[in-house]
């Protein structure tokens, strides 16, 4: 042995709150993508885990969204302003603060944009299942960025004869 660390020096921490309360921190990276009502993935960007998830959501907006629907980690003040200087319908879902808790609207208004918001949670989950995008396999950025690309590539392909298929039995 060499005496080189196999860690990836490019990927990053990140701490996540889970269900039940406990802290739970994992090494790597973070996948966002955004999905058309269709199904199919139109962007993607792909960070360390240390990058905080509100940092994302320009660039995988094209400008021409009629609403964005986004978990709460997207929630922040530029990012309305953005949304309403595009003409863009807000529909990220509120998020609660120490000491102030989500007000019975907010609640509500979440539960209304959750369904729809959970179409990318979904791609996100078949990617994991059967695509293997859960394992890291290689060291660097950019090798996961490629290798997260195909992914989504030969997602929308599939994507693309299910609704074909789709279409010529009606």
């Amino acid at each position: 042995m060499d005496g080189n660390s196999t860690q990836d020096q490019e990927a990053g921490y990140h701490v996540k709150a889970s269900s039940d309360g406990k802290q739970k921190t994992t090494y790597g990276y973070k996948a966002h993508i955004a999905v058309e009502e269709d199904g199919f993935i139109k962007a993607t960007a792909f960070t360390s885990g240390h990058v905080h998830d509100s940092k994302c959501l320009t660039p995988l907006l094209a400008g021409i969204e009629s609403a964005v629907y986004a978990d709460s980690a997207y929630k922040s003040e530029p990012h309305d302003a953005l949304l309403a200087a595009r003409g863009s319908k807000h529909c990220i879902l509120e998020r609660a603060y120490r000491n102030k808790p989500l007000t019975d609207a907010q609640k509500q208004r979440n539960r209304q944009h959750s369904g729809i918001r959970s179409m990318v949670e979904r791609v996100l989950g078949v990617l994991k299942l059967h695509y293997g995008m859960g394992q890291a396999r290689y060291l660097g950025l950019v090798r996961h960025f490629t290798r997260f690309g195909l992914l989504c590539m030969a997602y929308n392909l599939k994507r693309g004869v299910a609704i074909q298929r789709d279409l010529q039995t009606r």
